[in-house]
């Protein structure tokens, strides 16, 4: 049997695809691989010592209640898991005995930290960059669904794979980026929804769905496409379709399943989330104020002209009614609406919805360029629509990738932190009282008499020389949120300067772009 011509250029353009697919998914890896050990045996961010504690705890105990519910609990299940062939190898390499030989990390302040045994956080590491990962493969998926076009998938993927947010938390021990794989797959299900409305289509979006908020609550947005794709195929009919009830039914059911302790500990569990959310509405020094702003400022930084593609996109979807761009369209609207009614603000908050908008970007870019093509023929008819294609692609990307490299190469560099450690190790006298502030040097407590300290000002200099304090450590990541908004935090600026007048400077390191103050205070 002879294969037709067009048949060959079906499976070229298919292996085509596959192969780009895979070198994606490589430059995804690299990114995510490159600096993923960053600072050990430090310990520099906040939360993750927490996050690797707690799953510690459950693996050496086999209790599964987590000491608050804040979170919810599948990250914790899944990391003490990964713990369970962590341990066996460990234990045939003669490294461990028993659980408890797993070492727990060691804090003396927020950021300021270290493990005896490194591979306790590069495991949970590499976890989260296989989340990234998959959520690149996923998102090429719903670029396909969403669209039926490989261009647009295969920008997609590549924009979230170079995404310097995606790939931050594809390097960190937190949920975010577990919760942000699962509602990609419950965005490629409920899209399916809309094209199909099989019911293994309401299965999985159920199962995503529940997974995703099992992983961080604020991802129960994330099931606002469940119901638009089923009213947008079904319209009215859809009040009688028990496939929609079904599929909430699951998000329920999973979510107690991966965070049972919600039920369990009804009380507790509603006291720690009602804390939470009044402290995002209230506020967080050095994250708060205008929350629309800042998120629009963070992602054109971040995201660069993308932004302005997936705008585009936006609107070219509901002035020609396609139903896919649509859902995902008013899921990323009411998501951000949502966390700008916040006063606190971070990166991590606006993660989940990262992947629908480089999906909505390269959807943008791909109709920019056919628009192009289409209405000025002179333009393909002289062979430069090429460079148009490239000139749109360098615009999409050009901001992503070099934000990434720029935060990987800072990474991967010595800063202050390490440089002031072994600077104070060797130069200050064994024995020293030293009071630290947040993200500042490790000081080896069996050297020197240390205390850590969430803020410095809240003292005045005469109090830590009365309680025999002789060194005082600051760490930029600290004081300099309140000097970037200094009339915000007028307070906190004069508090800070009156300890630096105060106190006798000793030396200050600004090594790989990070700055760390020591002072002697003053008898």
């Amino acid at each position: 049997m002879n294969t037709t011509y067009s048949e060959r250029s079906f499976d070229e353009t298919s292996r085509c695809t596959a192969a780009l697919l895979v070198l994606i998914l490589l430059i995804a890896t690299f990114l995510r691989a490159w600096g993923i050990a960053f600072g050990l045996p430090f310990i520099f961010h906040a939360d993750e010592p927490f996050h690797v504690d707690i799953a510690q705890q459950m693996f050496k105990t086999g209790n599964l209640e987590p000491p608050f519910l804040t979170y919810p609990s599948l990250s914790f299940y899944l990391n003490a898991l990964a713990y369970v062939p962590y341990f066996l190898v460990g234990k045939r390499l003669g490294v461990f005995t028993t659980p408890a030989d797993i070492p727990a990390p060691q804090m003396l302040a927020m950021g300021v930290g270290r493990t005896a045994m490194p591979t306790t956080f590069l495991l949970w590491r590499c976890l989260s960059a296989v989340y990234g990962i998959a959520s690149v493969a996923l998102i090429f998926l719903a670029g396909m669904r969403l669209s039926r076009d490989r261009r647009v998938a295969l920008l997609a993927a590549l924009a979230l794979a170079v995404s310097p947010t995606n790939v931050r938390y594809g390097q960190l021990i937190t949920p975010d980026i577990l919760a942000t794989l699962w509602g990609v797959l419950c965005v490629y299900a409920s899209l399916g929804i809309a094209n199909r409305g099989r019911l293994q289509d309401y299965v999985l979006a159920g199962v995503a769905g529940g997974l995703a908020v099992g992983s961080k609550y604020n991802a129960a947005l994330l099931l606002l496409p469940i119901v638009l794709a089923h009213f947008l195929s079904r319209g009215k009919k859809g009040l009688a379709d028990g496939r929609l009830y079904l599929a909430l039914l699951l998000c329920g059911v999973v979510f107690l399943l991966t965070t049972p302790f919600a039920l369990l500990a009804w009380p507790r569990f509603w006291e720690h989330i009602s804390f939470d959310r009044s402290h995002y509405a209230k506020g967080h020094l050095g994250g708060e104020g205008d929350s629309l702003r800042w998120y629009l400022s963070y992602l054109w930084q971040s995201e660069g002209p993308l932004v302005l593609f997936s705008l585009f996109a936006l609107v070219h979807s509901a002035l020609a009614r396609h139903k896919q761009r649509i859902i995902v369209s008013i899921t990323s609207i009411l998501y951000a609406a949502f966390v700008c009614s916040f006063t606190v603000h971070n990166d991590r908050t606006i993660l989940p919805i990262v992947p629908f908008c480089v999906l909505l970007g390269a959807s943008g870019v791909v109709r920019v360029y056919d628009l192009i093509r289409d209405r000025w023929p002179q333009v393909r008819m002289r062979g430069r629509i090429e460079a148009v294609g490239a000139v749109l692609l360098a615009l999409a990307l050009i901001v992503p990738v070099a934000r990434t490299i720029q935060r990987n190469v800072r990474q991967v560099s010595i800063d202050s932190r390490i440089t002031a450690s072994l600077w104070i190790a060797a130069n200050l006298p064994k024995g020293s009282h030293i009071a630290l502030e947040a993200y500042t040097p490790w000081v080896d407590p069996d050297v020197f008499h240390v205390k850590g300290f969430g803020h410095l000002y809240d003292q005045p200099a005469k109090w830590y020389a009365e309680n025999g304090f002789q060194y005082l450590v600051f760490g930029e990541l600290m004081y300099d949120r309140f000097y970037r908004e200094p009339e915000r935090y007028a307070s906190q600026v004069a508090k800070y300067e009156e300890l630096f007048h105060a106190l006798r400077p000793v030396r200050i390191f600004n090594d790989g772009g990070y700055e760390v103050r020591i002072y002697q205070v003053v008898p």
